[in-house]
């Protein structure tokens, strides 16, 4: 009963600016592709959420859905503005409500988001599956591994153990998989955590591993 409560609750908090924007947006051409980069921005969610895509950072996304979300809108009103003037009739009923839950909203986001992205970030996590490439052709999957260390400094792991091409040695066909950029952040904007990517060599298997700290 809690799950299916809490979930309730989570669709109207993300359904809440596109609700906003459609019921005090006037119609002006803003109105449709607005209300579209909403719609998208949420499909993305949901697909995330669904299990249908895999971005690096999911926590990132999901903490930046709704402050990006209340942006859209709000640029869409200020744009509106120009476009048709100062509206002259007061918001009542469901579109008063709306606006107030609104900047509710807003006001939550402006004080949590920091908060809640300094505690998603700050620890290490498995990096997501899409950060392992698909062997390339010629090299072949032997066996994946993922796991955290403890203490201090820990990190996240996922590793794949291959072999290379027939007649490739060993520490050439992993001298081919090294990216050119060891490191990189594993976020878009806020988080700043490194990705690293390791490849070595065990016996005539390539160790292809990458692996996700904290943030501080």
């Amino acid at each position: 009963m809690r799950i299916v409560l809490w979930a309730v609750v989570g669709a109207l908090f993300a359904l809440l600016p596109l609700a906003h924007w459609l019921l005090r947006a006037r119609p002006t051409p803003l109105r449709a592709p607005v209300a579209a980069v909403l719609v998208l921005w949420l499909g993305l969610v949901l697909a995330v959420v669904s299990d249908l895509l895999h971005p690096r950072s999911e926590a990132e996304l999901y903490l930046l859905y709704t402050p990006l979300a209340e942006l859209a809108v709000l640029l869409g009103l200020r744009l509106e503005r120009r476009i048709a003037g100062p509206g002259t009739d007061r918001p009542t009923g469901w579109s008063r409500a709306a606006g107030i839950a609104f900047h509710g909203q807003l006001a939550l986001v402006l004080t949590a988001t920091p908060l809640l992205a300094l505690a998603a970030f700050h620890e290490a996590d498995l990096p997501s599956a899409e950060a392992l490439p698909q062997p390339p052709p010629g090299y072949t999957l032997l066996d994946t591994d993922k796991g955290c260390g403890n203490g201090s400094g820990a990190t996240c792991w996922r590793t794949l153990y291959l072999t290379g091409p027939p007649g490739v040695p060993t520490a050439e066909a992993a001298g081919r998989l090294r990216p050119r950029q060891r490191c990189e952040t594993n976020g878009w904007l806020i988080d700043r955590r490194d990705l690293c990517t390791e490849v070595s060599t065990d016996g005539s298997a390539i160790v292809y591993r990458v692996h996700l700290s904290g943030g501080l």
